[in-house]
């Protein structure tokens, strides 16, 4: 990310790749850096080499920071070129049975005010629970209010199981507010036991 960075300037001149986003306005994540590379593969001496590009994910450094990034990018993109995206005869037919990159996505109730950056989308780690009486899912930081989802901090990471999405602006997310979560794993209930 600084002039010790040798990563994208490698990428370009050595490899010939192209550079594709070197910064990310999300938190945390900042200094993600995606590229591409170009390759001849080489059939089996009957075809022509074929040019194709090889994909590069540099994540940053931070545990939360590799954490959030690697589910936000490397995951989606493993999906679609294993061919988990790709649509079919009956899944366009059915578009709410077609399979979803990356991580899950539900709908959850803020239990608390969680405060919000000003200019980046955060991916907040939560504890996401089901309420057995109304059957909502419910969101917990697992952050220390002020320093507890530095994404240097580790222990942010302990039971999390969901990414809470807080869009920026307005200055904290409301206890109740609905928004949208990320899952990581799977859902306790309200009696910490794990349920799905």
């Amino acid at each position: 990310m600084g002039e010790l960075d040798l990563l994208k300037p490698t990428i370009e001149r050595s490899l010939g790749g192209t550079i594709h986003f070197g910064r990310v306005s999300m938190k945390p994540g900042k200094p993600t850096t995606f590229a591409t590379i170009p390759f001849k593969e080489t059939g089996d001496g009957t075809t022509q080499q074929e040019r194709k590009s090889k994909l590069i994910f540099s994540l940053p450094g931070n545990p939360a920071s590799a954490l959030v990034t690697l589910n936000l990018f490397v995951l989606p993109s493993l999906h679609k070129l294993t061919g988990l995206g790709e649509s079919s005869r009956a899944i366009s037919t059915k578009p709410w049975l077609a399979p979803q990159l990356g991580l899950p996505r539900v709908a959850v109730v803020l239990t608390h005010h969680f405060p919000l950056d000003p200019k980046r989308t955060e991916y907040h780690r939560a504890v996401v629970t089901a309420s057995r009486s109304d059957g909502r899912l419910y969101a917990t930081s697992t952050g220390v209010e002020g320093v507890g989802q530095r994404s240097s901090r580790v222990g942010s990471l302990a039971n999390a199981n969901a990414l809470v999405v807080l869009r920026p602006g307005r200055g904290v997310g409301i206890k109740g507010e609905i928004v949208e979560a990320l899952m990581m794993g799977g859902v306790y209930g309200s009696d910490t036991r794990l349920i799905c």
